[in-house]
């Protein structure tokens, strides 16, 4: 379906942006959404830190939105016929154990494969790739490999990313940098950045702020979990924490590019991916599974989202970032769309911002996609409370 009549009006989204930074929500955000491949909005509000204004050009830290470029690089090695979707992890990573012998990489990409709690305990901890893989590898699995779900923030990355480096023999994050930002177009997008390259990058590197966020705490024995202050801004700031290679949640880059690498894969940019491929990542790979994290039945991709507050289309695909970003591509109407902010805020904050903003991208869009699109649920109806 193509979206006729003249082109959407987006000047009210930037307004939308300044109201949530004067609900306290955010410094600053980003955002930027193209249609066809032109672009429509490429914005910056706010502030990067105290009196430094945010550019459109800064490296925000995207958080688990950067996902799907690892996704990207373990479907190219598919495409090769380097990997098989159903080859089991522990072909590729030495001392993989633990009860999760039967994990394989669509497990992985799915978040069935019995391993989340583990990615709690890294994520924030100086330790190197291979330290972090070793543990992930001899972690207890929290249930038999695809018989429940359970959102892996970090772990399950970072074993793809290791995949990447066995089948490919580079890195993860050189090997995204040669063959998915350089392609694209992507020169200002990092996953890590040394400590001398961020002297360089100076205040275009943006911080992150604690505006609120809480993650859970888990039990292992009865599988009970508690919200608690995940005061991330003490830790992603730092230095050596921007160096970390981090698939899951690690990747910085201007929100624009991060839209570029979606434009890619609906065929408006050079192409990462084959289009077939991009049909496979973005169609129900899981179904039918409550995901213990986020408390729902939520219908997955092959490493992406394919359900979203907001009124997106049948058939988008993306994923969001911590309490702070989403991107995504509608290829029903050739959409991108990439919102990403400096504040990470409390779990109604955070939602209430991705909804209106993908609500207010799709509104703009005309009448054309309003008798299509799905039904932008209000968030107190979703998830069954008041906001």
């Amino acid at each position: 379906m193509t979206v006729t009549g003249t082109t959407p009006d987006l000047a009210d989204l930037p307004a939308l942006l300044e109201r949530q930074r004067a609900d306290g929500w955010h410094e600053g955000a980003q955002c930027y959404v193209s249609l066809r491949g032109e672009v429509l909005l490429d914005v910056a509000v706010g502030e990067s830190r105290p009196g430094q204004t945010l550019d459109p050009s800064d490296l925000m830290l995207l958080y688990s939105a950067g996902k799907p470029a690892t996704v990207v690089a373990i479907l190219q090695l598919w495409e090769r016929g380097l990997l098989g979707l159903d080859d089991r992890v522990a072909e590729y990573i030495d001392g993989w154990g633990g009860g999760k012998e039967r994990c394989t990489i669509r497990h992985v990409l799915t978040h069935t494969g019995g391993f989340p709690t583990v990615g709690f305990k890294i994520f924030d901890k100086d330790l190197t790739y291979d330290e972090e893989i070793a543990r992930i590898a001899t972690w207890r699995a929290e249930w038999e490999p695809g018989t429940a779900a359970a959102y892996h923030p970090s772990s399950g990355w970072k074993v793809l990313g290791k995949i990447v480096e066995v089948v490919d023999g580079r890195p993860i994050d050189r090997y995204l940098r040669d063959e998915v930002f350089t392609p694209v177009g992507m020169a200002d997008s990092h996953l890590g950045i040394p400590i001398d390259e961020q002297r360089g990058l100076g205040d275009r590197l943006a911080p992150v702020y604690w505006r609120g966020h809480m993650m859970p705490s888990f039990s292992r024995e009865d599988g009970s979990f508690r919200m608690t202050e995940y005061r991330v801004d003490e830790i992603h700031n730092e230095p050596w924490h921007i160096a970390k290679a981090e698939p899951g949640g690690g990747m910085r880059a201007p929100a624009r590019e991060l839209g570029w690498l979606y434009e890619s894969l609906l065929g408006f940019r050079s192409p990462v991916l084959e289009p077939r491929t991009v049909e496979v990542m973005g169609s129900v790979h899981r179904y039918g599974l409550k995901d213990r994290l986020l408390r729902r039945n939520i219908p997955w991709g092959l490493g992406v989202q394919v359900a979203f507050t907001g009124g997106t289309g049948h058939r988008a695909y993306g994923h969001g970032g911590m309490a702070s970003s989403r991107g995504l591509a509608d290829p029903e109407f050739g959409l991108v769309m990439v919102v990403v902010s400096n504040g990470l805020a409390d779990f109604l904050a955070a939602e209430q911002r991705l909804f209106q903003v993908t609500d207010a991208v799709y509104s703009a869009l005309g009448d054309d996609v309003a008798r299509t699109r799905q039904r932008a649920v209000p968030i107190e109806e979703l998830y069954g409370f008041s906001t």
